[in-house]
């Protein structure tokens, strides 16, 4: 089964997140509150992805305490790799969250990035990277991100040059 790493994936990324469920992959979920649709507790993968079927896995986490977040995540992985990481973390938490999950990665993994405000950094890891950049919504910003994300999802999946995407609904 493939695994992907959602960051900040309880919010506007809840589509995404849903979607990457429903096409059967095993999504980790960290984040500060349990998502209402997420699995917890002892042995939470293995229920997860035996009991419960499609449901995202989620670990408590703190963006300010980036190896204690890497450490829950990599438990729940169970030796396992990460073979996708959509991160959409506050730029003062990035770099050290991203290099924090950093070793957790598949080789090659795709990353999407998510964005909102320009100008858009650089990639922080060694890995094709689809870059997503939100700007002003006036009307469904929920469908609208979570079809922008799912693009740049597919991008990197397809292996297709990193890139970045504006969506802006002026």
């Amino acid at each position: 089964m493939r695994t992907a790493l959602v960051l900040g994936g309880t919010g506007m990324l809840a589509g995404c997140v849903s979607h990457l469920v429903a096409h059967e992959w095993r999504v980790v979920l960290p984040s500060r509150r349990q998502p209402l649709a997420a699995d917890d507790g002892p042995g939470r993968a293995a229920r997860a992805s035996i009991s419960h079927g499609h449901r995202p896995t989620w670990v408590r986490a703190d963006w300010a305490r980036p190896r204690a977040l890497a450490s829950e995540v990599e438990y729940e992985l169970e030796g396992d790799q990460v073979n996708l990481l959509v991160a959409w973390v506050h730029d003062s938490y990035r770099v050290s969250v991203l290099n924090a999950v950093r070793h957790l990665l598949a080789e090659g993994a795709p990353v999407v990035e998510v964005h909102t405000s320009a100008p858009v950094p650089d990639p922080v890891l060694p890995h094709p990277t689809q870059q997503v950049l939100l700007a002003h919504f006036t009307h469904d910003a929920t469908m609208r991100t979570n079809r922008a994300v799912l693009d740049a999802v597919e991008r990197g999946l397809s292996g297709r040059a990193p890139s970045l995407h504006h969506e802006d609904a002026r």
